[in-house]
């Protein structure tokens, strides 16, 4: 126990190397691990299993794998006011600004994670200490179908006006504008915040900050209502069913070239090349606003509780998953996620890898956490089901500029 201890306070017992001291315990260390996960990562956590197994034998991680959008919250917020905060909890970079304010999250040494790109670490950086560690990024936007876009002689739409053209070329040969499953809240969240991201967030810092104290709200901001209404024109230009099927129809359904664009990230690449691997995909910004962009979103973060007795053990696995090449190669060949490692590239060629590579190079990229600093998650989530009340037609657009505006100060942290 005398090493555990002394983990817990910073210390280094007989001047032993972590993994020494691990080998020490005669019964083990057992870290609980909750994982928010995304759909593209459910089985990271074998890989994760088998690297640890070789570097710290001694040591288990209990994990409670959860869906990131529909549970991590809540579950995370009953284990808190249950006094019970999981070692290690595992899940994207906007919740580090959520829950180091609540005080759970331990501080860790920046120093030991200068091979991480620094604009990813700055997204899990609160008031100049680090409480995160970032591990893969990915990039949202519409995925497009190019054999669709060639066979119908379309460009790839610059402007809202272009889009409308393109919809209307789509129906008028038969072909579904978009790909979009609404049974997940989730999903209407996300769109929201491509949305608000492109035509507000990301040329205006302070817009939330403004909005918690009433100095402007969605009833009165027709920039924002604008955003907000994009949902709509999905939903008038898709699948009739679209209420019905889940993420995993409508990757199906586009991979196989039932729809044309796709309003989505690159984790839908990971299921929909599944079904195929003749489709060719290409990408581009939603094209709202005066200068579209592609959205960047941090996805994997680690995070350490300020209670566990083993904060420095945590710390050592934290930098050998970073550290480890073959292992980070083999996660971001199976999620289909970019690195944000210097020195680590993906191993894996994308369908959309070079449209990415040139926003990126022509600075037509923005981070997702533009958005997600200025609107919590749990806002999000609760905003995206009164809008679904809205385009079921069960709710007027009114409700939905109501709610948000009833519920501000649940906005921000």
């Amino acid at each position: 126990m005398s090493a555990v201890l002394l983990w817990g306070c910073g210390g280094n017992a007989g001047g032993l190397s972590v993994s020494e001291q691990v080998q020490t315990e005669k019964d083990g260390i057992v870290l609980e691990v909750l994982a928010g996960q995304s759909t593209s990562d459910a089985g990271i956590e074998d890989m994760i299993d088998d690297f640890l197994a070789e570097e710290f034998p001694n040591v288990k991680l209990d994990w409670e794998c959860v869906d990131w959008g529909e549970s991590f919250d809540s579950q995370l917020r009953g284990r808190i006011a249950a006094g019970d905060v999981p070692d290690i909890m595992i899940g994207k970079a906007q919740d580090v600004g959520t829950y180091s304010k609540e005080g759970i999250l331990a501080q860790i040494k920046p120093e030991r994670f200068s091979m991480i790109d620094s604009e990813a670490m700055e997204t899990v950086t609160v008031n100049g200490n680090l409480y995160g560690v970032p591990y893969n990024a990915w990039y949202q936007g519409v995925i497009y179908n190019k054999d669709v876009f060639e066979g119908l002689g379309l460009e790839v739409p610059q402007t809202m006006e272009e889009l409308d053209n393109v919809v209307a070329v789509c129906r008028e040969n038969g072909i579904v504008p978009f790909a979009v499953h609404f049974q997940e809240n989730w999903k209407v969240a996300n769109m929201t915040m491509q949305f608000l991201t492109e035509r507000v967030f990301a040329d205006d810092g302070e817009w939330g900050m403004r909005f918690r104290d009433g100095k402007t709200d969605f009833s009165n901001d027709e920039t924002v209502q604008e955003a907000l209404k994009e949902n709509r024109y999905i939903c008038e230009n898709t699948w009739e069913d679209a209420w019905s099927i889940d993420q995993y129809e409508c990757d199906k359904r586009f991979a196989e070239g039932e729809a044309a664009m796709y309003l989505t990230g690159t984790w839908s690449l990971q299921s929909a090349e599944q079904y195929t691997d003749a489709a060719r995909f290409g990408m581009f910004p939603y094209p709202l606003g005066d200068r579209p962009r592609l959205i960047k979103e941090i996805n994997m973060t680690c995070m350490m509780s300020s209670e566990s007795a083993h904060q420095q053990l945590i710390e050592e696995i934290f930098v050998r998953l970073v550290s480890d090449e073959e292992l980070m190669q083999e996660i971001l060949g199976f999620t289909q996620t970019y690195s944000i490692v210097e020195g680590i590239e993906s191993g894996y060629q994308s369908n959309v890898q070079d449209d990415i590579d040139r926003y990126e190079e022509t600075g037509y990229v923005v981070g997702a956490d533009a958005g997600n600093a200025q609107l919590v998650w749990s806002f999000q989530s609760g905003l995206a089901a009164e809008t679904m009340k809205w385009l079921k037609g069960e709710a007027l657009f009114q409700d939905v500029l109501q709610y948000a505006d009833e519920h501000r100060q649940e906005s921000g942290t």
